[in-house]
């Protein structure tokens, strides 16, 4: 059975930031999460603090050391290069660690949500899943799981290169076709263009891909999110995103995940990418 997370530490307040009163925390230096810089949209600027308000996501930062820090971003690279989960052995070689001191490490990442694993075997790294959840992202060839909608929306600026996103509408089935373009960072196309978003913002049981994960999609139109909502429990909170503000959320989530770090394989490192994003004032 998949395993989430455990309890997390008290908090330590000094990881938060509340400069221009929008709250991020420090993940390493010069980058935090989320990315509000990126934030142009209200809806985004609100569902974002409503998340990161949260004891949960709050908690997950709180402590979070270079270590834990380490083999998380040693993770993520290899998920992309990979297509898929890296084994731990795989994960401690690149990440330069023994097995022995992944583990414990894997074990942290999972208590603070950001890894999932089954047993000893990696199942997740948001925003990636072993689970077919319908929603897939393609960059140089291979095909990736995404956590959820938005998930996969922020894998393109996380990596710094373009993608195509493949999903459903989550009331009909029509399918929901997505390409960006300037290295993640901008829509090429959206098919059908009536298409929208919805992002969950309501943890459960300390764990987002299972609860708000489970929630945030695609719609072929209003019209279909509508009538979602309709069958939804009352207490099912949310924010409706145009499919340009669900990339806008996915990019303030997800490009601090790699920021400043080396180079994926064959691709400019995000240092270079970070740099181009303070140029171009976005």
């Amino acid at each position: 059975m998949n395993d989430c997370c455990a309890s997390s530490p008290a908090p330590d307040k000094a990881t938060v930031s509340t400069d221009a009163t929008l709250p991020s925390y420090i993940m390493r230096p010069g980058v935090t999460f989320p990315d509000w810089s990126v934030v142009t949209s209200p809806t985004v600027r609100d569902a974002l603090q409503t998340m990161v308000s949260s004891g949960h996501v709050l908690e997950r930062w709180s402590g979070y050391e270079a270590a834990a820090d380490r083999v998380r971003v040693a993770l993520l690279q290899l998920y992309v290069e990979l297509g898929q989960a890296p084994t731990t052995d795989v994960l401690a070689q690149r990440a330069g660690l023994s097995e022995e001191s992944v583990r414990p490490l894997l074990k942290e990442l999972r208590r603070r949500d950001l890894a999932i694993l089954d047993g000893d075997t990696i199942t997740g790294a948001y925003p990636f899943t072993e689970r077919d959840t319908g929603h897939r992202v393609t960059l140089d060839a291979r095909t990736l799981k995404a956590m959820c909608a938005v998930d996969a929306l922020g894998v393109g600026d996380m990596t710094g290169r373009d993608i195509a996103v493949e999903s459903r509408c989550r009331h009909c089935g029509t399918p929901v076709k997505i390409t960006t373009q300037d290295r993640g960072r901008a829509l090429a196309d959206i098919a059908p263009d009536t298409a929208v978003a919805w992002l969950s913002v309501r943890y459960e049981d300390g764990c987002a891909a299972s609860s708000l994960c489970t929630a945030t999609s695609f719609f072929c139109s209003d019209d279909h999110l509508a009538a979602w909502r309709h069958a939804q429990p009352a207490d099912k909170t949310g924010y409706r995103l145009t499919i340009e503000e669900a990339l806008e959320a996915g990019r303030a989530i997800f490009a601090p995940s790699l920021a400043g770090v080396g180079a994926i394989a064959g691709h400019d490192d995000d240092g270079t990418k970070t740099r181009d994003r303070a140029e171009s004032g976005n």
